[in-house]
């Protein structure tokens, strides 16, 4: 597996507008991050409350919660990872668009080994994106956590491993509309097509199907932020914030997940290359 990974890796190497991609994804990511507290800041002296919103600053990126409320941003729907979807999206489609996947098949890769090597480059992005969530998560929980036990640092934790479940299923689904479509533009058009319509359908079906929807799955892993704050109850505000990954989100998540991989090895071996 390791030798399919060095092979597809070495298709990237002088294709600058990956790396130009992948750079623009992490420097975006890291400055959403950070920009959080900049953002609190700038609200805070125009308020002419400073002291509270600080205060709200230090709770939301203190240990343990840090970790969940940086993952629920990273997350988002609309938001940042859908520059890792295009990522992927132009690395399956230039396969077929430049007949690379043909050249190969012919020296001796099999329609398996093409899908597992993809898959494998998937992983290792959504590895990526979770390290910079990881390192941003300890710089801000250190910056401004006033305990840094270990119990509290690697308190909620999981969420990173829920993240970084939800970003490879969001980019296998990436991978099967590459494989379905071939084209990047058409692709591209039905990947934008779909963020918009599944909204739809989620207002038009009843509650009980809508958490079943493909993208609505993937992003129920990370539904909230949580502070200590926004779980004060009220009359008017009695909402139950997630405090845990739902084993039964992320069982529906990995089986969306296994769903995209076979659909898109049975398309590949039934179409002629």
């Amino acid at each position: 597996m390791i030798r399919l990974l060095k092979i597809e890796l070495q298709k990237f190497i002088s294709y600058k507008a990956f790396w130009f991609m992948l750079i623009f994804y992490a420097a975006l990511l890291a400055i959403m991050i950070f920009g959080i507290p900049g953002l609190i800041d700038y609200i805070a002296e125009k308020s002419g409350e400073p002291s509270k919103f600080r205060i709200f600053k230090a709770i939301v990126f203190n240990f343990p919660d840090v970790w969940q409320n940086i993952t629920y941003v990273a997350s988002a729907r609309y938001f940042i990872k859908i520059v890792l979807g295009i990522i992927v999206i132009i690395i399956i489609t230039n396969e077929f668009s430049y007949l690379t996947i043909r050249s190969n098949i012919i020296n001796g890769f099999s329609k398996k080994d093409f899908l597992l090597a993809k898959i494998e480059l998937i992983i290792v992005l959504a590895l990526f994106s979770t390290l910079i969530v990881f390192l941003s998560g300890l710089y801000l929980g250190f910056l401004h956590s006033a305990s840094t036990s270990i119990g509290d640092v690697f308190g909620k934790m999981i969420f990173l491993l829920g993240y970084f479940i939800e970003i490879t299923s969001y980019l296998l689904f990436c991978l099967l509309l590459g494989i379905i479509f071939k084209k990047t533009g058409i692709t591209f058009v039905v990947h934008f097509v779909y963020l918009i319509v599944e909204p739809i359908f989620d207002y038009k079906l009843n509650d009980s199907i809508t958490p079943f929807l493909p993208l609505n799955a993937i992003n129920n892993i990370i539904r909230t932020p949580n502070t200590s704050l926004i779980k004060i109850k009220t009359p008017d505000f009695n909402y139950d914030f997630q405090e845990f990954i739902s084993i039964t989100d992320v069982s529906i998540c990995l089986v969306y997940a296994m769903l995209f991989v076979v659909l898109s090895y049975f398309i590949l071996k039934r179409r002629d290359i």
